[in-house]
């Protein structure tokens, strides 16, 4: 499935880098597919005149693959099991 978003709720590549603080090249990527994902909901989720429920669907399934595809890259990197983790 994919989802076509706007170009302005794309962040670029650097300040991505900087939030995630010397994180992996994928992780960054999938950080920003979040990001995406979930500004995507938010504006589709506040347009209350135009309530497209295909795209709202669309949209919580993209933000619920992207949070996991992310999750599964740190788990994959180990992060579950620091001592701060949960």
């Amino acid at each position: 499935m994919s989802i076509e978003l706007p170009n302005d709720t794309a962040m670029s590549p650097s300040a991505l880098g900087d939030a995630a603080n010397g994180a992996s090249a994928a992780e960054t990527a999938l950080a920003g597919r979040l990001a995406r994902a979930k500004a995507n909901l938010d504006r589709l989720e506040r347009d209350v005149a135009s309530k497209d429920h295909s795209a709202l669907a669309a949209a919580r399934v993209e933000f619920a693959l992207a949070s996991r595809a992310l999750a599964d890259e740190l788990v994959a990197r180990g992060l579950h099991a620091t001592p701060h983790g949960a």
